[in-house]
């Protein structure tokens, strides 16, 4: 009962609720991604195919993609007008996220045997400013990553008693990864070889390893089917296809990358720690990489450490936060728009910067001579620690996914000049608010760069929607709109009359097109 109530539990709970209050203040805040009207569809496809049996599944384009999150969407969203549609859609995808955070601080409690830790570790994973501001509108990553932190830690608690039980249950958490996307399938070869490592320290009999090995992948295919609609008709071929989708996927966008414009299939080995390195707090990146460090050193020097029972739960962050982007590079996987692909092996980068934390609280706490006095000097260290990402993600609401530290320019302007900057297009729905204040006609004609302004105007209020008309042709419009998505350089306009900022980068501008008419 103790352990039950203790006091970083208790204080986990307050965060939890201070969250979901966050959450509920928040939600109304963000505009459409570029992505969400084809996670829409994809629910809504899929839904149709399981509950009415429409073939009109097998036709559709993006088929292939993880559903079960949609589908359930789908259910769960409110049904009226597009606005509750889009905002329903955010708050039940933040609820993922905060179902994800709960889970962490379990997975923490287990790895660290330290509540205090564990908490530490949620505030972390919360006060990260991308993944904060995707956890509302990012319904395929923040599921994904969610639902990873809980089949880790189904794998821990597999691995601490290899059993029926808990092979059952690893493989269910194993199939949701799956159904989610794709990429799921990691958790895998994950799993099998920390069960062969079981085998090899002599923990386990290699019948027993073998007999429970086989019993997770039988029930993990058996599952992933049933939570994945379109295996049902030919599971092999469909399954097939969808692991060539993943690591081949046919996307001809460019990215703009290190000031250059490079097809998806062609960014080199560095892009990946390249963007988490300048998207991620810099103190955050230096306790986990301190931590890392340590602990690879530390195998390298005793290798029989690894299979030690103790090592086991860093090995699986290990896998967890490498692995991934080691079949990136293997299979030359496309990635695109940052690492939001990747956001899953994030908690991992965490969990190690907890254990820099640790290191460095207790270096603290050993240079002032007596325990209350070390606990308030650890205390005031993480405060510092935290602080500056919580008072940016405080002062750039609802624009954290603009965020970039340091190591990314001297000033935004740097940093728009090397990389992407609102390519989710969410900024569109302020500059669409904000021109409905300022044009105060009735019927508003648009001419956008991208299809994401049009797909922002349906989580206006309807009368709002209804005031704006997108033209295809620019002669056509009163305004024109753009976030500067493949186009860093300023656009061949002059009457600006609203603009997004991000320092002193422009992200979104509209401008006036035609003399005399408002504002």
């Amino acid at each position: 009962m103790k352990n039950l109530f203790s006091l970083p539990r208790a204080a986990f709970l307050v965060l939890l609720a201070a969250l979901l209050a966050l959450g509920w203040l928040a939600h109304d805040d963000y505009g459409i991604s570029w992505d969400e009207h084809t996670q829409l569809e994809i629910g809504q496809t899929n839904y149709r195919y399981v509950v009415k049996g429409d073939p009109g599944l097998y036709e559709l384009k993006d088929r292939h993609y993880g559903a079960l999150f949609e589908i359930f969407l789908v259910r769960a969203a409110a049904q009226g007008s597009s606005r509750d549609l889009y905002l329903s859609r955010h708050w039940w995808t933040f609820l993922a996220f905060v179902g994800g955070v709960a889970g962490f601080f379990l997975l923490l409690e287990k790895i660290t045997r330290r509540g205090g830790l564990a908490l530490t570790g949620c505030l972390l994973l919360v006060l990260s400013p991308r993944i904060f501001a995707d956890a509302f509108y990012n319904s395929k990553d923040i599921p994904f990553l969610s639902a990873c932190i809980w089949a880790m830690l189904a794998l821990l608690h597999f691995l601490e008693k290899p059993g029926w039980r808990r092979a059952a249950l690893l493989a269910f958490a194993s199939a949701v990864m799956i159904a989610l996307r794709m990429p799921g399938i990691f958790i895998i070869g994950v799993a099998l070889a920390l069960l062969a490592r079981e085998g090899l320290a002599g923990r386990l009999g290699f019948a027993r390893a073998a007999a429970l090995a086989a019993g997770y992948l039988l029930l993990s295919a058996a599952l992933a089917v049933g939570f994945y609609p379109v295996l049902w008709r030919d599971p092999l071929g469909e399954f097939r296809q969808a692991l060539v989708l993943m690591a081949n996927f046919p996307n001809d966008n460019s990215v703009l990358y290190q000031g250059r414009y490079i097809a998806p299939q062609e960014l080199p080995w560095h892009y990946l720690p390249v963007w988490i390195g300048i998207t991620t707090p810099i103190a955050y990146l230096i306790l986990a990489a301190v931590a890392a460090a340590a602990t690879f050193a530390g195998w390298l020097k005793q290798p029989r450490r690894l299979l030690a029972a103790e090592s086991t739960p860093w090995l699986v962050v290990s896998l967890w936060l490498f692995a991934p982007w080691l079949a990136v590079l293997l299979l030359r996987s496309a990635l695109y728009d940052g690492w939001r692909q990747m956001f899953f092996i994030y908690p991992a980068l965490v969990v190690f910067a907890v254990r820099g934390w640790d290191g460095l609280a207790g270096a603290l706490s050993s240079r002032v001579g007596y325990y209350s006095a070390g606990r308030w000097l650890s205390g005031l260290a993480l405060a510092v620690l935290l602080l500056p990402a919580a008072l940016w993600m405080a002062r750039e609401h609802p624009f954290q996914n603009l965020y970039f530290n340091r190591l990314a320019g001297t000033d935004m302007q740097t940093v728009k000049m090397n990389f992407d900057l609102d390519y989710w297009g969410l900024s569109h729905r302020q500059g669409l608010e904000a021109l409905l204040r300022l044009d105060p006609r009735s019927r508003i004609k648009i001419y956008a760069d991208s299809p994401v302004a049009l797909r922002n105007a349906a989580i206006l209020y309807p009368k709002d929607e209804q005031r704006l008309e997108f033209v295809d042709q620019i002669e056509q419009a009163d305004y024109f709109i753009g976030n500067y998505r493949w186009h860093r350089e300023d656009y061949p306009y002059n009457d600006e009359v609203y603009a997004v900022w991000m320092g002193n980068a422009r992200v979104l501008s509209i401008f006036r097109l035609r003399a005399g008419q408002s504002p």
